[in-house]
C-alpha cells in the first residue's frame, strides 16, 4: 500500500493495519497513472492493493512486483505514457495479473532526461467474480520457484526476467521507430553486447543525496573506481586502434602503389607481385591480432587489480568485525568476573 501510494501520489489507507499513507503532495511529480486488469477494464487503486494485501496469509509473502522503466527522452510525454501502458498490457496478457502504472517526471535537482515509470504488478492472478469484486487466485508463473517451474515445463525464473527485459526493449525500440528517432536501447548486459566496459552500481536516492552534499559513500567510491578503470581501458584500446589504423593506412598506400605497377609488369612478374601482396595482407592480419591480444592482456590486468583491491577491502571489513567481536567477548568476560566477585 505504501509503495502504491508513493508511486501514484495518492493518499491510501492499509485496511490490514489501519495505517494511512499520505503522498498526495507528490502528485505534481506524476505525469501519468493507470491500472490495467485481465479482460479489460480497470480497478480502484485502494481496492486493488488492499485486496493484494489481504490475499496473503504469510507475513513474509510478496504482495507485489515492480518493474522500473527508463523511458526514452527522445519521445514526447504522451508517447512515453503510451509506451509504459503498452508494457503494462503485455504483462497483463502474459501473466494474468493486475498492473498499476505511474510515470514520474525528472526530479528538480536530478538529470532532466530521467523520465521513468514504476510498473507495479500483483503477484497473483486477478479477476472479477460474479458480484464484480476482485478475486485473487494462484501465483503467476514468474513468482513460482525454479523447481515448480521445471515441473511445469518452464525455464528458470532468471530466464523469465531476461525475456521480459527483451519484451521491453522491443516495445521501446518500436516506439522510437514510430517517432522517427534513430536512438535504440539494448536490454543485454555489456558482456553480451561485446562492450569492454565494467558496469557501475545503481545509486539510490539516499546515496545520490549524500554524494551531492559532498559525502563519499561506498557505492559512490566503487563507481568512481570503475569509471577510472573504464577510462584507462578505453585509452589503452584507443591507442592500440590508432597504431593499428596507422599501420593499415601504410599497408593500403603500399597496395595502391603495387596495383599501379601491375599494368606495367609482364604476366610472370605480375604473379610474383600478387604473392608479395598476399604476404603483406597476412602480415596486416597478424598485426591486428597482436594489437587485440595486447588490449585483452591489459583488460585482464586491470580486472585482477580491481579484484585484489576488493579482496583487500573485504579483508579489512572482516578484520574489523573480528576485532569488534573480540572486544565484546572481553567486556562480557569482565562482567562475568565482576559478578562472581560479588
Amino acid at each position: 500500500m505504501a509503495a502504491a501510494a508513493y508511486r501514484s501520489g495518492e493518499d491510501l489507507t492499509n485496511e490490514v493495519d489501519g495505517h494511512e499513507h499520505k503522498y498526495s503532495p507528490r502528485q505534481n511529480s506524476v505525469s501519468h497513472k493507470a491500472i490495467f486488469m485481465p479482460g479489460g477494464g480497470t480497478a480502484d487503486r485502494s481496492e486493488l492493493w488492499n485486496g493484494a494485501e489481504a490475499s496473503e496469509k504469510r507475513k513474509d509473502a510478496r504482495t507485489g512486483r515492480e518493474w522500473v522503466l527508463a523511458l526514452p527522452n527522445e519521445l514526447t510525454s504522451e508517447q512515453r505514457a503510451d509506451l509504459a501502458d503498452s508494457f503494462a498490457r503485455a504483462l497483463v496478457e502474459r501473466y494474468g495479473v493486475a498492473v498499476d502504472v505511474a510515470v514520474h517526471l525528472p526530479g528538480n535537482e536530478g538529470d532532466e532526461r530521467n523520465h521513468h515509470a514504476h510498473i507495479m504488478t500483483t503477484t497473483r492472478k486477478v479477476e472479477r467474480d460474479a458480484e464484480g469484486k476482485l478475486s485473487f487466485g494462484d501465483k503467476s508463473t514468474i513468482e513460482l520457484s525454479d523447481k515448480k517451474r521445471t515441473s511445469m515445463g518452464l525455464g528458470k525464473g532468471a530466464d523469465e526476467v531476461t525475456e521480459v527485459r527483451h519484451l521491453w526493449a522491443g516495445l521501446a525500440n518500436a516506439a522510437l521507430e514510430r517517432a522517427g528517432q534513430e536512438a535504440r536501447i539494448d536490454h543485454r548486459t555489456n558482456e553480451a553486447q561485446g562492450l569492454d566496459r565494467v558496469p557501475e552500481r545503481h545509486m539510490g536516492a539516499n546515496v545520490v543525496a549524500l554524494e551531492r552534499k559532498g559525502h563519499e559513500t561506498p557505492t559512490g567510491n566503487h563507481n568512481r573506481r570503475i569509471r577510472a578503470e573504464n577510462a584507462q581501458r578505453a585509452e589503452v584500446i584507443d591507442f592500440a586502434l590508432a597504431k593499428l589504423e596507422q599501420a593499415v593506412k601504410a599497408m593500403r598506400d603500399g597496395f595502391e602503389k603495387v596495383a599501379q605497377a601491375f599494368d606495367r609488369l609482364t604476366p610472370p612478374a605480375q604473379q610474383k607481385a600478387e604473392k608479395t601482396a598476399s604476404k603483406w595482407a597476412a602480415f596486416t592480419k597478424g598485426l591486428k591480432a597482436g594489437a587485440a591480444k595486447d588490449a585483452e592482456a591489459e583488460r585482464k590486468r586491470l580486472a585482477e587489480e580491481r579484484q585484489r583491491a576488493e579482496a583487500a577491502e573485504r579483508e579489512r571489513a572482516e578484520q574489523k568485525a573480528r576485532d569488534a567481536k573480540a572486544y565484546q567477548e572481553m567486556l562480557q568476560a569482565r562482567a562475568e568476573r565482576r559478578g562472581r566477585g560479588r
